[in-house]
């Protein structure tokens, strides 16, 4: 669960709780109080998944990855594409945090990020495009998006989040992974 007011009271912003079990007896053997570093993982696989495969690539082309909100989520995205496309081109837009986004990750995948001023532009030179928010609004419009762009979502896993139009949802193919808490 997240609990996005922790920061100001320096607790981290998300809590979770791992038991490992003996495979032997079932009895409990250690409880990991993970504290969104699993389920930040968990979430970068599954974005490097769906890119591996759902991303539209020319042949012998580049392809350019956009990055909608810039904090944590966002960088284990980033690292989950670069496994599945080594040297890809990143373009990054968010109200606060896409400066930093684009130095860490030349920094540590030695990807160059170009930061945008609007999700427009980022939706025009985007092949796949990440969405990692926390907001209740769409944070992008259908008619900015190239026509073969995927879009990966991977905040919109409350009833309160809705971060892609309607018109979206009902003219494209949507998978999920968890379809009981998206269609929600």
């Amino acid at each position: 669960m997240s609990f996005y007011n922790n920061a100001g009271n320096n607790l981290p912003p998300g809590a979770g709780v791992f038991a490992v079990m003996s495979a032997v007896n079932g009895s409990p053997l250690g409880l990991f109080m993970e504290n969104r570093f699993m389920t930040d993982l968990r979430t970068g696989a599954a974005g490097a998944v769906s890119l591996k495969h759902f991303l539209y690539q020319e042949p012998g082309t580049t392809p350019t990855i956009g990055f909608i909100g810039c904090g944590a989520i966002a960088k284990v995205m980033a690292r989950g594409a670069s496994a599945i496309v080594p040297g890809f081109k990143a373009v990054a837009f968010a109200p606060e945090g896409s400066q930093e986004f684009a130095e860490d990750i030349r920094k540590e995948l030695g990807i160059e990020c170009v930061v945008v001023g609007s999700a427009e532009e980022l939706c025009g030179m985007s092949d796949a495009i990440y969405t990692q928010t926390p907001g209740g609004k769409t944070v992008l419009e259908t008619e900015h998006l190239r026509p073969h762009a995927t879009i990966i979502a991977s905040g919109s896993d409350q009833p309160t989040k809705n971060e892609l139009p309607v018109d979206l949802l009902a003219s494209a193919k949507y998978i999920s992974d968890l379809t009981k808490q998206t269609s929600r």
